[in-house]
């Protein structure tokens, strides 16, 4: 086999490439991380961060370093010219199986150094001023051609990740399409500091008229980031222009170089006009007028590529779908590669990852269009019937706490489901809780403990709940047959209520909200699941037999691999 410089190339270091990286590095992964710009970018970016993607940093130690950054937020108001019509206020509504009942506004630059840090206390570092310009694959590993200070040289590795962004050279270099289209409006954006009377501790959302403003704090009074509709921008020259460009990329987003400069003095007007408030905006961090596009691809793969994050989607800014889409990306892949690499699953395992995140981008941008198109997407008399008709709608749904569940639970991407594969087992009834394919919930055990205090570590877990009563010898039994399905990529948990004490090496439960999670609806029911590292339920038995688990485990991996401990 010819020889290789590492298991992975990761190109592009985003939020979508650290995380790659580092649950690479979590694994044991030997991974090289490379990007053409010399610096990190210093600009917030994407700024809102849902609650499965604290999930997943909570799962990896991270969740506490990234609270301590960002701003809490249980709150959406909506604007409508000038008067607050209502919104979504999480408080009202009863989210009890997620420890992150809100949005975290951090800026983008915050997530990645939180990453960069872990991924530097295990030895990893970033490969700066290297640019990717030629792509070579075989049936045993991919060549890799790099640019670095006007000199040329090669790398080899068995699998590269594309996580390079919308104008992804991954992206380009094997030819895929990138169909979609440019949306029709112009946008101005800036990270300053506002002065006014609105407060800066919730999410804002202004409509009047043809305009559309978002507010998002993300530093206290110190600094915030506004975006309003550019009215004044040439839309159709601009539309035009993007139709006929290259489809397999050319996008024009915040920050890009091809982005045109902001006056502050620009966007303090436009932003006034569409929060009908005195407004003073002082600061700047970072002003841009940009066009943001809808984009997918309809590969994930090619060969021993793989794209993730804006290489494989973009859409509008709408919902805050974007990094966290990208950051569920990379957990999705990275197990799979570990899997395959250190652990002798089939690559037929790596198929999976296209057929479960290509359909969750597609819906994730039809999502997002939608949001848009009410929001942002009207003019004249429509425009004005929005205005009329939003807070009659608005108003009234603001108070109802299904409708602020259902809010969160989409937005925080708690509720999507990867249908039937080989390596998700069939999910029975289709209303039943937490089935294969499904995220696997939290759900508090006692007075000191929650479920997912124990699904850490980036590792398949094995978890037994028992409702049913367990006596010393049941307890023991169980916990020695749980100990024979562990291994290096594989941890066990008993989770059950007693008939008498404590047992060591039991999770002992006091509460019931576990077992109503998880379908467990009388007193002698019990469950048997196996996670994925992604937060994933792949299988479940709803009885104490373990064989058909033990050998589902094993189209995972080869026994001798993961007979290792």
């Amino acid at each position: 086999m010819p020889h290789h410089d590492c298991d992975v190339i990761i190109v592009g270091a985003g939020p979508t490439g650290f995380m790659t990286a580092f649950l690479l590095q979590r694994r044991g992964i030997s991974f090289r991380i490379i990007d053409k710009a010399l610096a990190p970018s210093r600009e917030s970016r994407a700024a809102v961060m849902s609650a499965r993607s604290l999930e997943l940093f909570a799962s990896l130690g991270l969740s506490e370093a990234l609270l301590a950054k960002g701003i809490i937020t249980q709150q959406i108001d909506f604007h409508i010219a000038g008067r607050r019509a209502g919104g979504l206020n999480y408080d009202l509504c009863a989210i009890d199986d997620s420890p992150f009942p809100f949005i975290l506004m951090i800026p983008q630059s915050e997530t990645e150094q939180t990453l960069l840090d872990a991924l530097a206390s295990g030895g990893g570092q970033v490969e700066r001023g290297v640019e990717l310009v030629g792509l070579v694959s075989d049936a045993e590993g991919v060549d890799v051609e790099i640019r670095q200070g006007g000199e040329t040289s090669r790398l080899r590795a068995a699998y590269v990740v594309g996580a390079d962004g919308g104008h992804s050279t991954v992206r380009h270099l094997h030819d895929l399409s990138f169909d979609g289209a440019p949306y029709a409006q112009n946008f101005l954006l800036g990270d300053v500091r506002v002065k006014w009377e609105n407060g800066h501790d919730h999410f804002r959302i202004f409509m009047h008229g043809e305009r559309i403003g978002l507010f998002l704090p993300l530093a206290g009074s110190g600094l915030s980031r506004v975006m309003t509709t550019d009215i004044g921008a040439d839309n159709g020259a601009a539309s035009s222009a993007a139709a006929g460009s290259d489809q397999r990329g050319g996008t024009r987003e915040a920050g890009d170089a091809a982005a045109a400069p902001l006056e502050l003095d620009e966007l303090q007007r436009a932003f006034s006009s569409v929060a009908q408030v005195p407004v003073t905006l002082d600061d700047a961090q970072w002003l841009t007028k940009f066009r943001t596009h809808h984009r997918c691809v309809d590969r994930y793969r090619v060969g021993r590529t793989f794209l993730a994050g804006d290489a494989a989607h973009i859409h509008s800014p709408a919902g805050g779908q974007g990094m966290n889409t990208g950051l569920q990306d990379a957990a999705n892949l990275a197990w799979k590669l570990a899997a395959v690499l250190q652990h002798g699953a089939p690559e037929s395992l790596l198929a999976t990852y296209e057929s479960e995140r290509l359909p969750v981008a597609r819906e994730t941008i039809a999502f997002t269009d939608k949001l848009f198109s009410l929001a942002a997407g009207q003019s004249g008399w429509r425009a004005r019937l929005r205005d009329a008709l939003a807070p009659v709608v608005v108003g009234p749904a603001s108070h109802l706490a299904f409708v602020q569940g259902k809010a969160f639970r989409r937005f925080g991407q708690l509720d999507i489901r990867y249908g039937e594969n080989p390596f998700i087992a069939p999910s029975g009834p289709a209303n039943a809780p937490a089935r294969p394919g499904m995220r696997a919930p939290n759900a508090q055990l006692s007075r000191h403990q929650d479920l997912f205090d124990w699904l850490t570590g980036f590792t398949f877990q094995v978890l037994f709940l028992s409702r049913k009563r367990l006596s010393p010898p049941q307890a023991a039994a169980l916990l020695e047959t749980l100990d024979g399905l562990t291994g290096e990529f594989v941890n066990a948990t008993l989770v059950a209520r007693l008939t008498v004490g404590g047992h060591p090496g039991v999770v002992t439960v006091t509460r019931k909200d576990v077992f109503d999670h998880y379908g467990l609806a009388n007193d002698a029911a019990q469950a048997l699941l196996l996670i994925r590292p992604d937060g994933v339920i792949a299988w479940r038995g709803d009885n104490n037999d373990f064989s058909p688990l033990a050998a589902f485990l094993r189209r995972f991996w080869s026994v001798a691999a993961h007979s290792q401990r």
